[in-house]
């Protein structure tokens, strides 16, 4: 108070090298501004004083050097656990209905940092479920205040409870929209969607319209990969000229298979070049097919141009086609958390396995080949070069390798030696490793099988731009068990203010 009575900045910035956030070293970052950090340290009656006093009052939409403002700091400071929700949750509506309460009302919950995030979309990014549940499902029983609710209920019979959702800035085509964000850029996201109104929006999503959608791209894809497989097998690599100049039925049909060919990687190349697209960060369908494109494209040229190794790229595309088929397992529930299974183990256990048994196995494969500058023809004839003695020890790894041993090789012992550590660093030690992280990252994935799932369902049609279903009051609604709750799909910020 004395402060401020003094003329004391109240909207001083705490900026300097210790008080920002992506220092990596003991940070202090509370929003930097003095409202910010009072929110933040649960200190009610300096906040209300920063907003009340006659002397100098504290601006709600004033904004850090980072653009937060003390919503977004309350959120950033969030951390998920019981007492601190609830200390976050308290402050965060105390200034919202501080906020209602000016003249005009202050919209703080749209105002976007310097990552054009509002606090909403940040709770998203940052993984803050507990936070984003009080959001989403915010209820204010003041009539006064009532305005500020995102959800509200229609009416009560019994244990049966029927509510309508605010779906504002949750269900929008904007730029860093609340569901883009979900999808491609967030922490926690499986214990987000299932909250709702976000698993019922995801799901009348996709029973309305992505679903249909889905079968269309896999029915054009089952086609586009038919024509291909039959035309690749259907022509021969022998013949002397690669386009005929007396064209039969059956040459004339070789042909329109290949233009299809061509279109059909002409149609798959672009999508994965284009900026700001989302797919490399979906699944592995993403790099497969861009991939897949431009082995289409670099074998039809070549076949257009009468070289004859046109068939190794197009061997190479036919099997990335029939790969990518499994995109498309994703619209069954069990597939689909069975492949997204298969690309975590990929993308995470077995990538840095592989890291480590490549240094093993070129580490003991150098030890145990002779090299050029060895006259021991026996000892060549086991390990004859760099290359056949990684094989053989890779057979070694997965069980299959015989031990070539014979006691008459020079150093005979030493290499025995070598072959048996190698055997128990990998084939005991960094198979069984192996095993025990894709058992964890099996059991991890299914705790959270449903929302896995959601995210599967052709992510790509979530993005801005895309077709979205209607808003209103007539949503599609579904009934749930007594005890449980009925969910409005839709519901507009337009119909809630008429309301």
């Amino acid at each position: 108070k004395l402060l401020v009575k003094n003329g004391a900045d109240v909207h001083a910035k705490a900026s300097g090298f210790l008080f920002q956030k992506d220092r990596k070293e003991a940070h202090f970052y509370f929003g930097e501004l003095p409202l910010s950090l009072a929110a933040c340290t649960n200190q009610p009656e300096v906040v209300m004083y920063l907003l009340d006093n006659r002397h100098n009052k504290a601006k709600l939409t004033e904004q850090d050097s980072m653009g937060n403002t003390v919503l977004h700091a309350l959120v950033m400071v969030a951390n998920n656990t019981e007492k601190n929700t609830k200390i976050v949750v308290n402050m965060y509506d105390r200034i919202l209905m501080k906020g209602a309460k000016m003249d005009p009302p202050s919209k703080l919950e749209v105002i976007k940092n310097g990552e054009q995030l509002t606090p909403l979309t940040l709770a998203v990014k940052t993984g803050k479920v507990e936070i984003l549940r009080h959001m989403l499902q915010r209820d204010m029983k003041e009539r006064k205040f009532h305005h500020l609710s995102r959800k509200l209920i229609e009416w009560t019979y019994g244990p049966i409870q029927s509510s309508l959702y605010d779906l504002t800035s949750i269900d929008s085509c904007e730029e860093n929209s609340m569901m883009e964000t979900l999808a491609y850029n967030s922490d926690n996201r499986y214990e987000m969607l299932a909250l709702e109104p976000l698993n019922k929006l995801l799901q009348h999503k996709w029973e309305s319209f992505i679903r249909k959608r889905f079968l269309i791209s896999f029915f054009f894809h089952l086609i586009f990969m038919t024509i291909f497989t039959v035309t690749a097998y259907n022509w021969s690599p022998k013949d002397e000229l690669f386009i005929p100049t007396t064209m039969t039925i059956k040459d004339l049909l070789r042909l329109l298979g290949a233009a299809v060919i061509l279109i059909g990687g002409i149609y798959f190349f672009p999508p994965y070049v284009l900026p700001n697209d989302r797919c490399f960060s979906v699944s592995l369908s993403g790099p497969s097919r861009f991939v897949q494109a431009l082995a289409i494209l670099a074998s039809s040229v070549m076949f257009f141009a009468n070289t004859e190794k046109y068939v190794l790229p197009m061997v190479f595309a036919l099997l990335l086609g029939w790969m990518n088929m499994l995109y498309y397992t994703r619209g069954c529930q069990q597939t689909g958390i069975c492949l997204v299974m298969i690309q975590k183990v990929i993308l995470k256990d077995l990538w840095h396995f592989l890291m480590l048994y490549v240094i093993l196995l070129v580490g003991f494969a150098t030890g145990e080949c002779p090299g050029k500058g060895s006259d021991d023809s026996e000892d060549r004839a086991v390990y004859s070069g760099l290359l056949r003695t990684a094989l053989l020890l890779f057979r070694f790894t997965i069980g299959m390798g015989d031990l070539e041993y014979n006691e008459n090789l020079k150093h005979s012992y030493t290499a025995m030696l070598l072959v048996l550590l190698f055997v128990i660093l990998t084939y005991i030690l960094l198979l069984n490793m192996l095993i025990a992280l894709m058992s964890e990252t099996v059991t991890d994935v299914s705790k959270y099988s449903q929302s896995v799932w959601q995210l599967q369902v052709r992510p790509r049609d979530w993005d801005g731009g895309h077709s979205w279903p209607s808003r209103g009051l007539n949503g599609t609604r579904s009934k749930e068990p007594a005890g449980e709750k009925m969910y409005s799909s839709g519901f507009s910020c337009g119909v809630l203010g008429a309301l």
